[in-house]
C-alpha cells in the first residue's frame, strides 16, 4: 500500500489521543468525539455512509466513492481482502487508497462511536484517522487524510472507512529486500536515519516492520498503516531502543544477522545520537529485539510516563529510587 503524505493536519490541533465525549441520537449518526478533527472537513452522506471529506478534493472523492460503492468488486486490492476488511485502489484525476473495515463485536462498535475508552486493535480506522490527523500536521512521514467514513446506528458503530492519497512508484521494505536481499545493510542505514526523524518529528509508529515502510525510486523512506501510534514521545533514548528492537524482531532479522545488526546500530548510534545514555536505551533495545511484546503494552509504556518507567525499572532490575526520572 503506497501513500501520498502532504499533511493536512495543520487544519486541525494537534491534541490528545482520543477523549470520551457523547453522541446524541438522530437522523444520521454523528461521532461527537471526533469534532475536533472533522470540523474544517466537509460533511455529507453517500450510501448511508457520513463520510467527512478534505474540501479540496471532495467532488472528485464523492465521485469516486460512489462509483465504488456500485461496484466494489471491480476494483484492485491493495492487500490481501479478508471477510471483514478490505484496502482498494480507486483512480480519478489522481490515484486514492480506499480502506473499509467492519465491526463485528459490540464493545468495539459501541467504544468506537462514543469514544468511551482507548481502545488500540488491528485495523481500526478511527484510531488511523485521530493518529494521522495528529502526526501529518507535524510530519512529512506519514500519510495525508483526505477523507474519513463511518455507518451505524447510536450507539454503535459498524462499518469505517478511510481515504487517503496512492503513494506511486514505492514499494515496500520487505518486497525490496525479498528482490535484493543484498542491499539490506544500505537499506538499514536510512531506515535507522527514518526512525530518528520520526523522533524529531515528536511522534512514535508502533507497528514499524518492514511491510509498514515504503522506499521511493529515489530512496526517499515514508510510514504507512498508522491504527497504533504515540502522538509525543515521552523520552527519546527509551523510544529508539524501542524503535531499533522491534525492527530487528519484526522481522529485519529475516534479512540480517542479529551479530552484524548490532554492528550497524552500534555505528548509527555513535555517528547520529552521542548524547545517547545507555542506561535507558540499552535494556529497552534488548528486550524488544529478543522478546515479543504484546500491542497493548507497547501501548501502554510509550504514551504513560508512570507504565513507561515502570517498565524501565523491570527490565533494568532496578529499585524505584535509582531509576531516572520520567
Amino acid at each position: 500500500m503506497n501513500y501520498d503524505a502532504r499533511p493536512f493536519g495543520s487544519r486541525i490541533s494537534a491534541g490528545s489521543q482520543r477523549h470520551p465525549s457523547f453522541a446524541i441520537q438522530g437522523q444520521e449518526p454523528y461521532m461527537l468525539h471526533l469534532r475536533s478533527f472533522t470540523r474544517t472537513l466537509h460533511r455529507q452522506q453517500i450510501n448511508g455512509v457520513t463520510f467527512h471529506f478534505d474540501p479540496s478534493h471532495r467532488h472528485e472523492l464523492d465521485t469516486l466513492i460512489r462509483r465504488f460503492f456500485a461496484k466494489p468488486e471491480q476494483y484492485p486490492t491493495l492487500d490481501i481482502p479478508e471477510d471483514t476488511r478490505g484496502v482498494f485502489l480507486l483512480e480519478g484525476e489522481r490515484q486514492w487508497v480506499l480502506k473499509r473495515n467492519r465491526l463485528t463485536h459490540w464493545k468495539k462498535q459501541l467504544q468506537n462511536f462514543l469514544g468511551l475508552k482507548r481502545s488500540f486493535g488491528l485495523h481500526d480506522l478511527t484510531n488511523e484517522f485521530i493518529n494521522l490527523s495528529v502526526v501529518s500536521g507535524k510530519s512529512a512521514l506519514s500519510p495525508q487524510v483526505s477523507a474519513f467514513g463511518y455507518k451505524g446506528r447510536f450507539p454503535f458503530l459498524r462499518e469505517e472507512y478511510l481515504l487517503v492519497g496512492f503513494w506511486a512508484d514505492h514499494c515496500s521494505v520487505d518486497d525490496r529486500l525479498l528482490a535484493h536481499p543484498e542491499q539490506a545493510e544500505t537499506l538499514l542505514a536510512a531506515i535507522f536515519r527514518l526512525f530518528g526523524q520520526m523522533l524529531d518529528d515528536d511522534f512514535v509508529h508502533m507497528d514499524p516492520h518492514p511491510k509498514n515502510i515504503l522506499v521511493a525510486a529515489d530512496g526517499r523512506l515514508r510510514l504507512i498503516d498508522f491504527e497504533c501510534c504515540a502522538h509525543s514521545v515521552l523520552d527519546r533514548d527509551f523510544s529508539l531502543g524501542f524503535l531499533l528492537g522491534y525492527f530487528y524482531r519484526f522481522w529485519f532479522r529475516r534479512f540480517i544477522s542479529q551479530q552484524d545488526y548490532d554492528r550497524l546500530c552500534e555505528t548509527y548510534l555513535n555517528a547520529a545520537q552521542p548524547n545517547l545514555d545507555r542506561t535507558i536505551f540499552q535494556p529497552v533495545y534488548q528486550r524488544f529485539r529478543d522478546q515479543n511484546v504484546s500491542r497493548s503494552t507497547r501501548y501502554r509504556i510509550l504514551t504513560c510516563a508512570r507504565a513507561q518507567a515502570a517498565f524501565q525499572r523491570e527490565i533494568s532490575g532496578l529499585p524505584e529510587q535509582e531509576q531516572k526520572p520520567s
